[in-house]
């Protein structure tokens, strides 16, 4: 029996900007309707990604928030939701449903009415930061020195301020580019559970972006979710060595990465945040280069096939594919408030 899917990010608004049509199958893309369907995706987390020092980065923001919700809305096996209720129809139904994400706090422009404008056009998940730190927040993959106003070493005053106004907002912390400081620094000041909705582990995988174990256990008791990335430069520690030389292609000397590396991070998430701590966040069309047998977003199934083999309970499966996320959207919406 295949379980319905919620994947916590991808970067497929650049194919809808191209004028791809995504409602068809694309090979270009990683995600598309046809593929969304054949993975058995009940939610898919589309990211509005800005890169650093964009120009008018919240105009930028706004345009692919459009783009977005107009690809929803040209297709009747589409719908956008924002809220645990509405995704639990999803997950009992036969379409896909998109929710908004923004990647990259630059959108906000250090103003909190953006901040404000944006959940009211329906974006719930804020990654906080890319690749270069912003005034108030720090990269784990800007080599320079972050220099908070006061206070911190990843966070500065304005960026606690920041993660209150988002509570207040409804509108959940993505720490997925987060320095290791600024990670502590927003687990320290946040009442409710942030993600990490594109991750790996660091242990398996010494990637700036990756989770060391002890930030795992952190986000696993404060009742948080780490979104396993596909990216095969996060999963390969040898991948990842080529990818650091050729950063701007795919790796010069083809590394496979094998599709059961993948299931490797997956156990030893689990093995040390538990396994409510464990969904999913591929982040397809975000990343160059995936592990063997992997395409798009109609591997799912394979996956599952891959969790039972390894002896996985049904319960276990559903908690990765769906029920992880859905307990941290009830936290949000006051459901199972993070305990204290």
């Amino acid at each position: 029996m295949a379980h319905r899917v919620i994947d916590l990010h991808c970067d497929t608004v650049h194919h809808l900007m191209a004028k791809k049509d995504l409602g068809l199958s694309c090979k270009e893309a990683h995600v598309d309707l046809p593929r969304l369907k054949a993975g058995n995706v009940a939610l898919q987390v589309f990211a509005a990604y800005v890169p650093p020092r964009t120009a008018q980065p919240f105009a930028y923001a706004l345009e692919r928030l459009d783009a977005i919700a107009a690809f929803a809305a040209s297709h009747e096996d589409l719908s956008m939701v924002q809220g645990a209720g509405e995704v639990r129809e999803a997950l009992g139904g036969n379409k896909t449903a998109i929710m908004l994400s923004v990647e990259n706090g630059l959108a906000i422009e250090e103003d909190l009415e953006k901040l404000t404008e944006l959940r009211r056009r329906g974006v719930r998940i804020l990654t906080l930061v890319h690749s270069e730190h912003l005034n108030w927040v720090a990269s784990a993959t800007d080599s320079r020195p972050f220099n908070p106003d006061s206070q911190g070493k990843g966070l500065s005053p304005w960026g606690r301020d920041l993660i209150a106004a988002m509570e207040a907002l409804g509108m959940i912390p993505d720490l997925s580019h987060a320095s290791e400081a600024a990670f502590w620094e927003v687990l320290e000041c946040a009442a409710l559970p942030p993600i990490a909705s594109h991750s790996c582990a660091y242990q398996l995988c010494g990637a700036q972006r990756n989770l060391k174990d002890d930030q795992i256990k952190a986000l696993a008791k404060a009742g948080g979710i780490v979104g396993l990335n596909f990216f095969s430069a996060f999963l390969s520690e040898e991948y990842e060595a080529d990818f650091e030389k050729h950063p701007s292609q795919k790796s010069k000397t083809p590394i496979p990465v094998p599709f059961s590396l993948l299931c490797d991070h997956a156990e030893h998430i689990i093995s040390v945040g538990g396994e409510d701590i464990l969904a999913l966040g591929a982040d397809f069309d975000g990343i160059s280069a995936l592990p063997e047998g992997i395409g798009g977003c109609d591997v799912y199934p394979l996956l599952e096939e891959e969790f039972r083999a390894r002896g996985y309970s049904e319960e276990r499966i559903v908690k990765i594919f769906s029920g992880n996320f859905l307990r941290v959207l009830d936290a949000w919406e006051g459901i199972h408030p993070k305990s204290s």
